[in-house]
């Protein structure tokens, strides 16, 4: 394999990152909205169980770690574009990680008819997967510039 092409392929698994959290931030985000409490509960711990155990979901959003780790070993750090990229990436994804993991754990714990509590967290979530979204898409900028 060349570094041009490990390249791309580390490229491209940032867009479909970057691509499915657009996704989940505005389609999901505002099929979330529309439910009321109670159904909201039970589709975002749906939505946690289901996608945690996916292999789909599992492969795609690791799959930049996965292609760098060797690019880097092979490659070196000589393409800054690039390892801007991933630094974007990576800070993204452990943010992320830092503000909504808690958010899901909260919801899960909570009944039903705590809706206060639960909106409260539907727009705590709906922030950080847009935050989420847009820092992958940010993390797309650099790399393009990397690979041209």
């Amino acid at each position: 394999m060349t570094k041009n092409f490990v390249e791309t392929l580390l490229f491209a698994s940032v867009v479909v990152n970057a691509a499915l959290l657009i996704f989940i931030a505005g389609v999901l985000r505002k099929i979330m909205n529309a439910l009321d409490g109670p159904a909201f509960k039970s589709f975002t711990e749906l939505l946690v169980r289901y996608s945690s155990k996916s292999p789909f979901m599992i492969i795609v959003l690791n799959l930049p770690l996965l292609i760098a780790i060797p690019y880097y070993y092979f490659f070196g750090f000589s393409n800054w574009w690039i390892t801007a990229g991933i630094a974007i990436w990576l800070i993204a994804g452990s943010i992320s990680k830092m503000l909504k993991l808690p958010v899901y754990k909260s919801i899960s714990m909570l009944k039903s008819d705590d809706l206060i509590q639960l909106n409260e967290l539907r727009y705590t979530l709906n922030r950080g997967n847009i935050m989420q979204a847009v820092l992958y898409t940010a993390a797309v900028i650099p790399m393009t510039f990397g690979i041209y």
